[in-house]
């Protein structure tokens, strides 16, 4: 008869602590989120040659992007006054710093949304042609 209890009580007492168990909660599904408001823009080299420290020139405002593969692309990065149809450009060549200005953004105004700029480096061509910017997309 005793063990008998005592098989009762064994099973009580894990049926008990069973319930006094956390309980991980159930994944509760989400909504997809929307993209964050504002400019946001990559970078594609098309190019055959790497671009090291390039940095994107804006009016008031520079966009670092860092060392780029050829045929890679970067993530987006926050452009806050928004993305313009082209920029200057910023990068390091042989252990110099180059830039490659742009004459003016006279009418240009910057837009929101995500954008990448496709380039192609070269850094055999003259000096303010070893970037082309080949194609600017809008992705949203």
């Amino acid at each position: 008869m005793k063990r008998v209890r005592y098989g009762l009580l064994v099973c009580l007492l894990a049926v008990v602590l069973a319930a006094c168990a956390p309980v991980a909660p159930e994944p509760t599904p989400t909504a997809p989120q929307p993209p964050p408001a504002g400019a946001r823009l990559r970078i594609t080299n098309a190019g055959s040659t790497p671009i090291k420290n390039l940095k994107l020139l804006f009016p008031e405002e520079e966009v670092f992007f860092g060392d780029i593969p050829a045929g890679g692309t970067t993530s987006y990065m926050e452009v806050k006054n928004g993305v313009y149809a082209y920029a200057a450009y910023r990068y390091e060549l042989d252990g110099s710093l180059v830039t490659q200005p742009v004459i003016d953004w006279v009418g240009e105004e910057g837009k929101q949304g995500a954008f990448t700029y496709t380039i192609d480096f070269d850094p055999s061509r003259a000096a303010m042609q070893r970037i082309m910017q080949q194609a600017v997309t809008q992705d949203e």
